[in-house]
């Protein structure tokens, strides 16, 4: 769902019922009051700016000089794409401008055929459909055309990151303002990205360019200038190291006796030079769409190896998609089935192989269970009630 934040009062569902804003969670949410456009109590981001804000304060204020780490979650853009109206209007909707689209773009993928759609069979409502094909599928048919339903979701997306735009701009004022910034290493990044309508695809968990590339911003002191520039793809796995070297921290990066060193790479060559850094890490980065399961095995997941010019894909079924990124940015043209392309395909298989563990070689995965964990903590609440009661 999408929009802006405006008052409930006085509407309700089609069964009659109040409706109102909920946040905090499923389990105890509260109410967001929205009085009119500007006056509402404080949104869970705004709530989570003004924490970053205080604790900044109080660490400035703190003569003790002991170092900090300070992680800082904004959930927008995260869905529903609900942000007060102000943000919106920055973005007039009829000036949208639409990502490129290649209609029948899809025909020579292959997402599909993990989520239990055969090749060329149309997608429906069935539990089968992949998410992102569905979610596209429905916004389209509630608007007269595919460009009117993406230009209304993609203003919701800008609205929604102007929002967090503005309360990291808050925290970047703070470090600032309270004289943290000549010692204080700054990330800004996220967790995936999005698809917006490309491949007929509204979500994340794809491992095209839409999904898988996030914002990754990194101001640190004594590094390159402000706005420098890198292309070398990187993972998001190389921050922790990264941050330890910065720090000038020991040890490993086991989590304990029994772990395994994580398989990233510090970003600090690439930080003092964007462009000629001694980088020690693989040309090629590696994504996973995880599922999970309590036996790990390497074949029964599907990859993408992205480096500075091409995308390979192995889905866990054995489909491949290759794109050259370079002479085609969009990925419009799989070039797997293309003789041309075939040392390049084999190059990537081979890579693939060797950065893939063993199965034995990592733990059981635990089994997700929600249903169960959410009975077990109910019953775990009576008793604590009966333990108080009596």
């Amino acid at each position: 769902s999408f929009g802006p934040l405006v008052s409930l009062k006085d509407r309700t569902s089609p069964e009659g019922r109040p409706l109102s804003w909920r946040i905090g969670g499923w389990n105890k949410p509260t109410e967001l009051k929205v009085r009119s456009p500007s006056d509402h109590d404080r949104t869970p981001d705004e709530k989570n700016g003004d924490w970053a804000v205080t604790r900044l304060t109080e660490l400035a204020a703190d003569q003790t000089g002991q170092p900090f780490f300070m992680a800082v979650g904004f959930i927008r853009p995260h869905t529903p794409l609900i942000v007060p109206q102000r943000f919106f209007d920055m973005f007039p909707v009829e000036q949208i401008d639409l990502p490129a689209i290649l209609d029948g773009d899809v025909d020579d993928t292959f997402a599909r055929t993990i989520r239990g759609l055969p090749d060329g069979a149309e997608p429906d409502s069935s539990r089968t459909e992949d998410m992102g094909t569905r979610l596209f599928r429905e916004l389209v048919r509630s608007y007269k055309t595919r460009e009117e339903a993406l230009r209304h979701f993609i203003q919701a997306y800008l609205a929604s990151v102007a929002s967090v735009d503005e309360q990291i701009g808050r925290v970047i004022d703070a470090v600032e303002t309270t004289g943290l910034a000549d010692s204080t290493i700054i990330v800004l990044t996220s967790d995936h990205g999005w698809g917006m309508g490309e491949k007929d695809y509204l979500y994340k968990n794809s491992l095209w360019q839409e999904a898988t590339r996030v914002p990754l911003i990194v101001r640190a002191p004594r590094t390159a200038d402000a706005g420098a520039e890198c292309s070398r793809a990187v993972s998001l796995i190389d921050l922790y190291p990264t941050l330890v070297e910065l720090c000038s921290l020991e040890g490993d990066t086991k989590k304990n006796d029994s772990g395994h060193a994580l398989d990233g790479h510090s970003l600090r060559p690439l930080l003092e030079d964007p462009q000629n850094g001694n980088w020690s890490g693989p040309d090629e980065v590696l994504t996973a769409l995880y599922k999970w399961r309590t036996t790990y095995d390497p074949a029964s997941e599907s990859y993408a190896l992205r480096n500075d010019s091409w995308r390979y894909i192995r889905y866990e079924n054995g489909k491949e998609e290759l794109y050259d990124t370079v002479a085609d940015p969009h990925e419009w043209k799989n070039l797997a089935a293309d003789p041309s392309a075939e040392g390049q395909l084999l190059a990537f298989r081979h890579q693939l192989a060797a950065r893939l563990p063993t199965p034995g070689s990592v733990p059981p995965q635990p089994k997700w269970q929600p249903k169960q964990k959410a009975a077990a903590a109910k019953k775990a609440a009576r008793n604590e009630e009966k333990d108080l009661s009596a």
